[in-house]
């Protein structure tokens, strides 16, 4: 898939050989420019997507692995020592060596860098709408506790959101969000039913429709659930 670079190509062949399979199910919904939506399960969810899909998918990724610096910090300041207890001598090789390799990965996977908590994430916005524009999409991964095993979603991150007002503003349409979600027991990876804002996005009552309906859906509740 030469949309990716070459370094993501062959990171993906690696996954593909060591990791199980996911199949997907109804892949003709996977037509034209959308937003996916996928649990993160603690990075267990970019392993059961990313490789699988055929289409490709501009992922968002948090800012401070696109940047070597600010992934070494963030590697020794919380990931390696906060989060998983290591040793500063352990931490201060890997995330030298994590440092020189993810900023490389996410150009390579053509990644969006998004900043939270600050002006910048206009950037994040204007690099998503034109890679929709493009006819491209893009996967997210919107939990707040990415660290969350529990099949039902928790609370999301709703930013994304307003990237269907971008959209609409351009072209008159609105921008499909579409779930994935990957069942671990029997390796499929369902695509959810197409959730559409019908109305303005900025409208309080219409966001929390869309917001519930995008939950439920990656809980992997059964689609009349989530009919709109």
């Amino acid at each position: 898939m030469k949309f990716y670079g070459a370094l993501y190509r062959f990171c993906r062949r690696v996954i593909r050989l060591v990791r199980p399979a996911y199949h997907i199910d109804y892949p003709d919904r996977l037509n034209g420019p959308a937003v996916y939506l996928c649990r993160h399960y603690n990075t267990r969810g970019v392993f059961m997507t990313m490789p699988w899909l055929d289409k490709p998918v501009h992922p968002w990724s948090l800012h401070v692995y696109h940047d070597k610096v600010l992934c070494y910090r963030q590697m020794m300041d919380y990931t390696l020592t906060k989060r998983f207890g290591w040793p500063n001598w352990k931490a201060g090789l890997t995330a030298r060596a994590a440092s020189a390799f993810l900023p490389r990965l996410m150009r390579s996977a053509r990644a969006i860098p998004v900043y939270r908590g600050s002006m910048k994430i206009l950037h994040t916005y204007h690099l998503s709408l034109q890679a929709l524009l493009s006819g491209e999409s893009l996967l997210i991964f919107p939990d707040r506790d990415y660290t969350s095993q529990e099949r039902y979603m928790g609370d999301m991150y709703e930013g994304f959101l307003a990237i269907d007002r971008l959209y609409f503003r351009h072209t008159g349409r609105h921008i499909p969000f579409i779930t994935l979600y990957a069942d671990p027991q029997t390796h499929i990876l369902h695509v959810g039913d197409p959730i559409l804002f019908s109305g303005a996005s900025r409208d309080p009552g219409e966001r929390t429709v869309v917001y519930q309906a995008i939950k439920r859906q990656l809980s992997g509740l059964p689609p009349e659930i989530t009919a709109l």
